[in-house]
């Protein structure tokens, strides 16, 4: 099943995935589809093109193609003769653990080991034209004479590639290209010439022309305008500026120029771009889709779990795009929700910072993405920034100030009702005690509210695990208290209130200890926060 790699730091095991021959019948070439495996293709008869990362390649007989994951392709082909190829699927694995003699591996999708597609020589072509079709056959037959045939197969077929890297590692500058790119990210908006480039990687200006071509695919003035494109596009979307001011901005003195340069690409003028981002936004934050809703704008696409949004039920049939929404997501749901956004198509990506740098290159495949903010920022900035966004800000001003008049009405209330009395926000949830601070429900209760916290809130960032010797320290006159309906939860709650030291504090004493649902609590936005105001004076008043 695997090939041991000795001597790779970065690679323990190649795994072999599976080796399939696809026809034009096979739902595998009828969408735009994220690639999950390292994935050699070849070419058997037909004519086509692959969109890679929206690069086109032609397809023919004997081309043969490494694609890497998580790269976006889209399939083309002609009507009149069609593609039938051979693919095949593998893993890259590294060791990350060694206890009691058990192994542990992790994926490799970095790139470490191929760091973009690869269209093979005519010479590597030639060679899995008789191995890839003798491995196909081997697995659909499998003997029990020879049951792991088509395994000795694969490791020809990764000599073939791995002997290909070193070769080319050695001799192609790959380094150097890759400062080349790196200048481009990072200098797109100053004027840029082939030497220019050419010196930074240390070749010759025909050189390196031939050569970054041939490693990723692109040109390096290709390169550019398409670097300088999805710059125009992110501000564009986030910065009140004009049109000439973002041109420049990117690097184009010509805004006649830029105008032509970004339609073509786009497929819209800025202005059109524009005036329609607000139309198609996907809300890849289950918070700022709720400051959208309370601007009455319903995202496109955003995270939706009907059984625990209730107070977003009337919303539900009105977005076009339901992602999967759960505490934790796993494989299947992050790559369901990748796969539903790229056939979604939304026109931009609204996000927080939380997602890391490979998920963020992803989704910046499928559409603009415009990042704000959530641990930096309280709730109320996030709703400016969303409103700004939108075109809504005289909107959430108004709403702002409504929300003030309120907040301020409640607190003069309570303060007769509770006096100094403090409130603690306790949270039971995958059978661990969390203790909120000054965000999600802690927001309202002690900034709007103005209510006594209990001790060290305010140096919580969001919640904190506690254990039952840490309970007195956050011992308090009132307790709410939200608990998870999974089972560990609710059993982590049973055994909680046998606990002496649950005993020994003050609310429970009194009797004020309230069980409360995980929405309006738990949810950081506008939307849910003057669901809270209403609990509280239920509550408190």
């Amino acid at each position: 099943m695997e090939d041991n790699i000795t001597g790779n730091s970065q690679v323990s095991v190649f795994s072999f995935l599976d080796v399939r021959l696809i026809t034009s019948r096979s739902e595998a070439m009828k969408r735009e589809t994220f690639v999950k495996e390292y994935t050699l293709l070849y070419i058997l008869s037909g004519t086509g093109q692959l969109f890679i990362d929206g690069q086109k390649v032609e397809l023919h007989r004997g081309k043969a193609i490494l694609l890497l994951p998580a790269m976006l392709i889209k399939w083309n082909q002609s009507a009149n003769q069609p593609l039938r190829f051979y693919s095949l699927t593998f893993q890259a694995l590294r060791q990350v653990a060694q206890a009691d003699q058990i192994l542990s591996f992790e994926k490799v999708t970095d790139g470490s080991i191929f760091s973009q597609h690869k269209q093979l020589s005519p010479a590597c072509s030639s060679e899995l034209s008789s191995l890839l079709p003798h491995m196909h056959t081997c697995l659909m037959r499998r003997s029990e004479e020879q049951p792991y045939k088509h395994q000795t197969i694969f490791h020809q077929v990764l000599g073939i590639l791995l002997e290909r890297k070193e070769t080319e590692s050695s001799i192609d500058g790959n380094e150097a290209i890759s400062l080349a790119k790196a200048y481009m990210e990072q200098h797109y908006n100053q004027e840029m010439s082939r030497d220019t480039l050419a010196g930074i990687a240390g070749m010759s200006p025909w050189y390196f022309s031939h050569k970054f071509k041939e490693l990723t695919g692109f040109s390096p003035t290709i390169m550019l305008r398409d670097i300088r494109i999805r710059m125009a596009k992110k501000q564009l979307l986030q910065q009140d500026c004009s049109i000439s001011e973002v041109a420049h901005r990117v690097g184009y003195r010509d805004d006649a120029y830029f105008r032509s340069i970004f339609k073509e690409q786009v497929g819209l003028s800025p202005t059109m771009f524009v005036k329609r981002k607000r139309d198609k936004i996907a809300a890849l934050s289950y918070h700022y889709a709720a400051h959208l809703l309370t601007l009455n704008v319903v995202p496109y696409a955003t995270y939706v779990e009907q059984k625990r949004e209730s107070h977003r039920s009337q919303f539900h049939s009105s977005i076009a795009c339901h992602l999967r929404r759960a505490r934790y997501l796993d494989t299947n749901d992050v790559e369901y929700n990748l796969q539903a956004l790229v056939q979604a198509k939304p026109e931009v990506i609204l996000c927080d910072e939380l997602f890391d740098a490979h998920e963020k290159s992803m989704l910046e495949k499928i559409a603009p993405v415009v990042e704000i903010p959530w641990l930096a920022l309280e709730w109320r900035e996030h709703f400016r920034e969303i409103s700004a966004f939108v075109g809504k800000r005289r909107e959430a001003d108004q709403w702002l100030s409504a929300y003030e008049r309120k907040a301020q009405h409640i607190r003069k209330q309570l303060k007769t009702s509770l006096g100094s009395e403090r409130v603690a926000l306790l949270h039971v949830m995958n059978g661990k005690l969390l203790v909120y601070g000054m965000r999600n429900g802690g927001s309202v209760l002690y900034q709007d509210l103005e209510l006594v916290p209990v001790q060290n809130a305010s140096v919580i960032e969001v919640c904190e695990e506690i254990g039952i010797d840490e309970l007195s320290f956050y011992d308090s006159d009132r307790l709410l208290v939200v608990i998870d309906e999974d089972k560990l939860s609710k059993k982590a709650w049973m055994d909680l209130q046998k606990n002496e030291k649950w005993s020994a504090l003050q609310a429970v004493k009194r009797g004020q200890v309230t069980l409360v649902p995980e929405i309006p609590w738990l949810e950081y936005s506008p939307f849910t926060h003057t669901m809270v105001l209403d609990e509280a004076v239920r509550l408190f008043g």
